[in-house]
């Protein structure tokens, strides 16, 4: 049910119907929502690596990869990662190894037209490090392309609801008005008129049938109708500090069992 500050009082009648509604709901929503996932799996291992990468994979996850894949180092102090526009960059050569290892990692060759020149050292340029960042999202997007499709090979599971039960702490109180009793006489043949009996009689009334009869009947007074009474009902809270002020006729639970057929 929704969560609400205070324990709202409705009528009995009105709490199942709410609280099965409210199941009905959630179950109807899971299933929605399934069906929703599986489309856009279904839909998403379709896609090209680039295509993935564009739709799913934002910059802050990129940044994040370049800072996991390539590190800063003394000279970057300040920078998430090594990757950066006048970034110091370190072809790979006969005596030097690469830094940071973009072809290593990414599979990518920078050309001269990617690289600038600072203080006799190598830059990378914004459009190296355009490239560098496709790269590192086609990455990405290769990896989690890789993990859905082989969810979409083994088979997707699907979690069903056939049956469940909800319970609830609950207490109960009557409001009452003016009660009424409904007249417990018979007019059918053959059996006697019983007396008014109380509703908290629980034993049955034997009258004799007229001489001649069988067996004798049994009459079971009709029980006493309070028309104005209502069962009352508050969502109960042990841990409300009200809680041991509520006035009530009955403290317990409702138990709600129910299974679904489609």
């Amino acid at each position: 049910m929704a969560n609400v500050d205070t324990p709202v009082e409705v009528g009995f009648a009105e709490f199942v119907a709410r609280l099965m509604s409210e199941v009905f709901d959630s179950v109807i929503t899971s299933q929605v929502d399934q069906d929703q996932r599986y489309a856009e799996m279904y839909a998403a291992a379709a896609l090209s690596e680039d295509e993935y990468g564009r739709r799913n994979i934002t910059d802050d996850d990129v940044a994040a990869e370049l800072a996991g894949l390539f590190p800063p180092r003394q000279e970057d102090k300040g920078r998430e990662s090594a990757v950066y526009t006048g970034s110091f960059y370190q072809p790979a050569g006969s005596d030097e190894l690469e830094s940071p290892p973009l072809e290593t990692v990414l599979g990518i060759t920078l050309s001269k037209n990617d690289l600038g020149e600072e203080d006799g050292r190598f830059v990378l340029t914004e459009s190296a490090v355009d490239l560098v960042v496709g790269a590192a999202r086609k990455l990405m997007a290769a990896r989690l392309l890789g993990v859905v499709r082989q969810i979409m090979a083994r088979g997707l599971p699907r979690v069903v609801v056939d049956s469940g039960r909800v319970n609830g702490k609950l207490t109960f109180h009557l409001t009452t008005g003016d009660e009424s009793r409904a007249d417990v006489d018979s007019d059918e043949p053959g059996i006697a008129a019983a007396a008014p009996v109380s509703a908290a009689s629980r034993t049955a009334v034997v009258r004799p049938l007229p001489f001649g009869s069988i067996k004798n009947v049994f009459t079971i007074p009709r029980a006493r109708i309070l028309p104005n009474v209502k069962v009352m009902v508050k969502q109960a809270d042990d841990r409300s500090p009200q809680s041991s002020q509520v006035k009530a006729n009955v403290y317990g639970e409702v138990e709600i069992t129910f299974k679904t057929i489609t």
